[in-house]
């Protein structure tokens, strides 16, 4: 598998430092590299396929906090790692489920530690899938668990929503739900599972992903704070 970096900071002699590292730490064929001088030139220039992120906070114009927000619209399986000279941002991370933090001036044993955490993280996200049976088609499909947003009921069928794709089957919810657990997963609604590592914010009664709105019962609101509490706890450092 070769993996997609992007590095993202407004100077040039840090992006040369975090591309050092990365040419000691990985095998020169293990990945291919994209190069951003600034938070417009990446939005303006987003890559189709994009596994890592490595986004300098501190930028000119836009920074690294606002550029992950919007990010998170179109893209929530991205691992955001921040660089940053102060730690006082680390508290923020939740907001955009950054993976890691490297405070400048970053040092390489510290590097490559997060890095391939982060690696073996996406590298086990890519083994990891459900297999439904396709309402229209009728093809047996594989639908990586990384990439479900949520899954809600509809009639008597499931609709699993993906960030490409809205697959129909007619596979009831309850065993989707036994099927997904231990990844994050959280039934916040007798007719829908979210997945808590895509939610960007949560209301009194909904949850947003991207810009789907999910009705959460009144029940179920406490322990998903819980819950997304927990799965931060095991995102951030």
């Amino acid at each position: 598998m070769i993996l997609n970096i992007a590095i993202c900071d407004d100077e040039k002699i840090h992006r040369d430092i975090l591309k050092e590292y990365l040419i000691q730490t990985l095998n020169k064929d293990s990945y291919t590299l994209m190069e951003f001088d600034s938070g417009e030139n990446l939005l303006n220039n987003y890559p189709k396929n994009v596994d890592l992120l490595l986004l300098d906070i501190q930028m000119k114009s836009i920074d690294g906090f606002d550029l992950a927000k919007k990010i998170r619209k179109f893209d929530t399986d991205v691992h955001i790692i921040f660089t940053t000279a102060f730690a006082d941002f680390m508290q923020k991370g939740y907001e955009v489920r950054a993976f890691r933090y490297l405070l400048k001036p970053i040092q390489y044993d510290d590097f490559s530690k997060h890095i391939l955490e982060c690696i073996n993280c996406i590298n086990e996200e890519y083994k990891n899938f459900i297999t439904i049976k396709e309402s229209e088609s009728g093809q047996i499909i594989k639908v990586p668990i990384s990439s479900i947003l949520f899954v809600e009921t509809v009639s008597r069928s499931v609709l699993i929503h993906t960030d490409s794709k809205v697959y129909k089957s007619r596979i009831n919810l309850n065993k989707i739900e036994d099927s997904l657990k231990g990844n994050n997963f959280f039934r916040c609604h007798r007719s829908y599972l979210i997945n808590l590592n895509k939610v960007n914010c949560i209301t009194k009664n909904s949850a947003l992903i991207k810009n789907h709105e999910i009705f959460v019962s009144k029940y179920k609101v406490k322990d998903l704070k819980t819950a997304l509490t927990n799965v931060l706890g095991d995102l951030l450092c």
